[in-house]
């Protein structure tokens, strides 16, 4: 199971994957620069039940330039006849925002703001606000994320105007510092249209950085969208809020008013509880309608006590009393009725008598694809390594093993057919669209359990993986037949560091980290590594292939090997050389002479004269 993502936001409250969304009441300068008016947004947003609000910080004759500050500002937003003085009427003073901090805290909601400089940093720490907000038009500032981080205290960073590369930079400049931070997906738009409001970066962000809380922060008008961006897993959410969307200032139009906000946190509560228990079950709430509407299985004619139950004499219906439910009507198969029932009769649990031990007939089949070949090396699954061909290996290993009722070969030919026979398999020749390059190996799973309805569970086993180690084989079949597990498949670990490569956005190539974060990267001894599918072996019941067409799915799990390297994608002669190496140190475990007839080991010399990689090399 993963790890919660979660970290402490402000004191006593965390903010992740088991918590609340927290709702942050974006004022910032929409208080009109009047203190009394930003206290009564801070108390509003309290009533509505925002767990905190937040203002904008700059120190203004740091933040702009001189040319800024003088440039003449004369729309209908203005504050003042310079963009300077407009600036500086909404900015309130250092005096005002601990006048403010002592407000928020009487009426019990947490207080911060956003930094636009260096020294509104240094000053909101000296505030001891419980996090630091980076507007986005900082956040492609490196430097200045850096000197933010460096104050350890808890980030949340907007990354409107941002690209990927940026935020991941982002990243790892904060990482480097601690851990307690989350990114917001925003658009820096005021208001912003829905089709610019691009909520699939939150599932992206989630992707690339899986250790991290995400949020959202909205500047689109009305509630739908942050309520979409809560369920898709934004665990922070900030809107700008206001008194009067008529009030001057360009962030009215875009935010929500107090009784917007009351009802956009009434609605992400509802959703929050929405969200329930992943675990699907039977819920006490569903108990009534299942009675009514759900189905059992009855009786066909009247059946004399001895009967066994089979799909001729049952059937599934509405009925009265409830019985067996229809998702057991496969275990009830080959149940034995213990007295008599009528024509249409519910079956119930205390007249039947199920199959135990023995008794029960569950066929466990291991199936070998072996086609001619592909374009590489055609024949490869009969070419002679180490004395026996390459498909040999695994049928011996299947024989060995001892866990399987039936060996088939599936193949498109009856010459490799007739050489797993030798080996002591069974062979069919497969549909034609099931041996193509193509082709799926899922393919030849759903053909062969076509042909063979009465198999209970199916192995697949890779030529191309030829050192299977039969206790494995073992262990993975004891696992499925304990019914505890749907599929089981084979793994091995590595301690490699993997990496990718990727295109920027201006077509440059670069390499990307897959498996570990180069900035904390763990000496190799030290790594437990990472597990890896190896290929070798899938396992699963028949009735869940047939179910979902997958090997791997539904109750799920894995079984490391006892040897790493087992597996080779035999594409060459060189290949098959390496193959061959790993086969003789495997070819240990057997006994040759017990598993193989002196009849095949007579035929083997012509096999190696007419099959060996070498004579074709």
């Amino acid at each position: 199971m993963t790890a919660p993502v979660e970290f402490e936001l402000c004191p006593g409250r965390k903010v992740g994957t088991n918590h609340p969304c927290f709702i942050i009441a974006e004022i910032g300068q929409n208080h009109q620069g009047d203190v009394e008016i930003a206290k009564q947004m801070i108390l509003a947003a309290k009533k509505a039940g925002a767990d905190c609000v937040k203002f904008q910080k700059s120190t203004v004759l740091e933040r702009f330039n001189k040319k800024c500050l003088e440039r003449p500002y004369t729309v209908p937003n203005s504050w003042g006849p310079t963009y300077g003085e407009h600036k500086l009427y909404l900015e309130f003073s250092e005096k005002a925002y601990f006048e403010l901090q002592r407000y928020a805290g009487e009426v019990g909601i947490f207080f911060t703001a956003s930094a636009f400089d260096f020294n509104a940093v240094n000053f909101l720490a000296k505030l001891n606000v419980p996090f630091l907000k980076v507007p986005s038009c900082d956040t492609g500032n490196l430097e200045f994320i850096e000197f933010m981080a460096e104050k350890r205290i808890p980030m949340v960073i907007s990354s409107g105007m941002q690209d990927m590369e940026t935020m991941r930079r982002v990243y790892h400049i904060v990482k480097k510092r601690h851990s307690n931070f989350t990114f917001l997906q925003c658009t820096s738009a005021y208001p912003v249209n829905a089709e610019n409001v691009n909520l699939s970066v939150i599932q992206t962000f989630k992707e690339h950085f899986p250790d991290i809380v995400i949020g959202y922060s909205g500047h689109e008008t009305g509630l739908n969208i942050s309520l979409a961006a809560v369920a898709m897993g934004a665990k922070v959410l900030e809107r700008h809020v206001t008194l009067d969307k008529t009030w001057k200032g360009t962030d009215h139009k875009a935010s929500l008013d107090m009784d917007e906000l009351a009802e956009l946190v009434k609605q992400i509560r509802t959703l929050e509880v929405a969200f329930g228990n992943p675990q699907k079950q039977l819920l006490a709430v569903e108990s009534s309608m299942k009675r009514k509407l759900g189905k059992s299985v009855v009786v066909i004619g009247d059946l004399k006590a001895g009967t066994v139950l089979t799909k001729q004499n049952t059937t599934v219906k509405n009925a009265e009393p409830c019985g067996f439910p229809p998702q057991v009507y496969d275990k009830l198969l080959g149940a034995v009725l213990t007295r008599d029932l009528e024509d249409d009769e519910t079956i119930p649990e205390d007249a039947v008598e199920f199959p135990t031990g023995e008794q029960v007939n569950r066929k466990c089949v291991a199936l070998i694809p072996a086609r001619k070949g592909s374009k590489g090396v055609p024949d490869k699954n009969i070419k002679t390594l180490n004395g026996l061909p390459l498909m040999a290996w695994t049928i011996l290993a299947a024989r060995k093993a001892g866990c399987f009722d039936e060996i088939w070969v599936s193949t498109d030919s009856d010459i490799i057919g007739s050489m797993a026979e030798d080996f002591g398999a069974k062979y069919f020749r497969r549909e034609p669209h099931t041996a193509l390059d193509r082709s799926p190996s899922t393919a030849v799973v759903e053909d062969f359990l076509k042909r063979n309805p009465d198999v209970w569970s199916v192995a697949m086993l890779q030529c191309t993986f030829p050192t299977q180690d039969p206790t494995v084989l073992s262990r993975a079949m004891e696992m499925i037949k304990s019914e505890e597990y749907d599929c089981v498949f084979a793994v091995d670990k590595t301690q490699k560091f993997r990496w990718t490569q990727v295109n920027s956005e201006d077509g440059e190539k670069y390499t990307r980290p897959l498996n570990f974060d180069p900035l904390v990267r763990p000496r190799r001894q030290d790594w437990k590594g990472e597990i890896v599918e190896s290929g070798a072996f899938y396992m699963c019941t028949a009735k869940e292939f047939s179910t979902t067409g997958h090997y791997q799915s539904n109750r799920v799990t894995y079984i490391l090997g006892n040897e790493t390297a087992g597996s080779v994608d035999i594409d060459t002669v060189e290949d098959l050389a390496r193959a061959e190496l790993l086969i003789q140190k495997h070819a240990k475990k057997f006994n040759l002479d017990d598993l193989v007839s002196v009849e095949v080991k007579n035929k083997l010399a012509s096999w190696i004269d007419h099959f060996s990689p070498v004579a074709e090399a």
